[in-house]
């Protein structure tokens, strides 16, 4: 009978009856293809079920729901200058969705415009917090010795660097997980979100790769320093740079000892080292003759070598940092003079005669400054002499 030599559960998978008696079975097979479409997805679901119980499935720290109020961005701002230079880097933030929180550390003489606050720097203290979500925090300014001082230098007599020491104060933000501090001059091209996500480490900062010492002797920059809080350090740096002025002006192991070098005697064998490609970008470099030492290129095969190009490597930077020294900067209007001495020369890029890195450099600039009128509404400072302005940085 048909009966004997097959059964409905016994057809190939268009349904068609099958003899497994006539294939010369001893009796129906136990899987067809059909029969593992239909038990396939019950396989998958106890094959996921053992995976999420051994642990392999657990999702990775960084895709969790990431609670923003732990980290924060932080800016100093001593002068009337670097005020309106922190307000443009949280504004730069806020243009590109970062999610950290935001932390201005000021001169206490300063205050809003809700607080009583008359004059331009209140407006800008009074626009940080309203349009950019900015914390102020004000604080007494210290000085290069680690002292106290008023900090009245808004007329800009004085160097920023005089109170530069009043960066490490960010360490003072225990409220905080882990904070960015950026120097002011600068331009931002993107958010620095992903840096709050790193392993977990005191301190993180990239190395001055543009110093003149062997590459395995760059200190590190503090123009980006991602920290952990912790007052206990605060207090013993502030110890090490008094020790350092205690005696005489022989005796003095520095003379003018600022936060970089005070952060690489504590963090200069420890630091997680941030790579500065795209993290630390010199103005100075589009003017450099040698790129190796930002492209990484040193010691390189000659087939691992990458071609400098000025308009890629500044697509791919995060940030700018202006440095351009003896020119002032760059909230301050180039000299004549000093414009025709340091701009980038025109050059021989890829077999051509090129002004491009004359071109990306001057744009860096003027990108500053129109960004200053537009967000501080405050124009350029005046060009100073040249030659007198060399003689006063030391220069001449």
């Amino acid at each position: 009978m048909p009966s004997d030599l097959w059964s409905d559960k016994d057809e190939d998978d268009y349904g068609m009856p099958v003899s497994w008696r006539g294939q010369g079975l001893t009796s129906p097979p136990i899987w067809s293809l059909r029969r593992l479409r239909t038990y396939a997805p019950w396989i998958a679901c106890l094959l996921l079920f053992l995976l999420y119980l051994t642990g392999s499935l657990k999702t990775p720290a960084s895709l969790k729901r990431t609670d923003w109020s732990r980290y924060a961005y932080v800016q100093y701002a001593t002068d009337d200058h670097n005020l309106c230079n922190a307000v443009m880097a949280f504004e730069a933030l806020h243009r590109h969705g970062s999610k950290a929180e935001r932390v201005l550390l000021h001169n206490p003489q300063w205050t809003t415009t809700g607080d009583g606050g008359m004059d331009r720097n209140a407006q800008l203290l009074t626009l940080a917090v309203k349009k950019y979500g900015v914390t102020l925090k004000p604080v007494r300014l210290l000085d290069e010795r680690g002292e106290m001082t008023g900090g009245a230098y808004g007329d800009g007599a004085h160097s920023s660097w005089d109170t530069s020491i009043t960066k490490l104060r960010a360490f003072e933000l225990t409220e905080y997980e882990r904070v960015l501090h950026l120097d002011s001059d600068i331009t931002l091209f993107d958010h620095l979100d992903e840096l709050f996500l790193l392993p977990k480490t005191p301190v993180a900062m990239p190395r001055a790769y543009w110093a003149d010492l062997p590459p395995g002797q760059w200190p590190l920059t503090s123009l980006l320093i991602l920290l952990e809080p912790n007052a206990a350090e605060m207090k013993g740096m502030l110890s090490t740079l008094r020790s350092w002025w205690v005696g005489s002006e022989q005796q003095r192991t520095y003379t003018h000892a600022y936060d970089m070098e005070l952060l690489n005697h504590r963090f200069g064998s420890s630091a997680l080292v941030l790579p500065h490609r795209p993290y630390a970008l010199l103005s100075g470099e589009f003017r450099r003759h040698d790129h190796a030492a930002y492209l990484g290129t040193i010691n390189a095969p000659a087939e691992l070598k990458t071609k400098w190009d000025p308009d890629a490597v500044l697509k791919e930077a995060k940030l700018v940092h202006f440095s351009d020294s003896p020119l002032p900067k760059p909230w301050i209007m180039w000299p004549y003079d000093g414009l025709a001495e340091m701009q980038p020369n025109c050059t021989s890029l890829h077999g051509t005669l090129t002004c491009r890195e004359r071109e990306v450099w001057k744009g860096l600039y003027d990108d500053f400054r129109r960004r200053r009128k537009d967000i501080c509404r405050l124009l350029s400072v005046a060009a100073p002499d040249w030659h007198r302005h060399k003689q006063d940085v030391g220069a001449a």
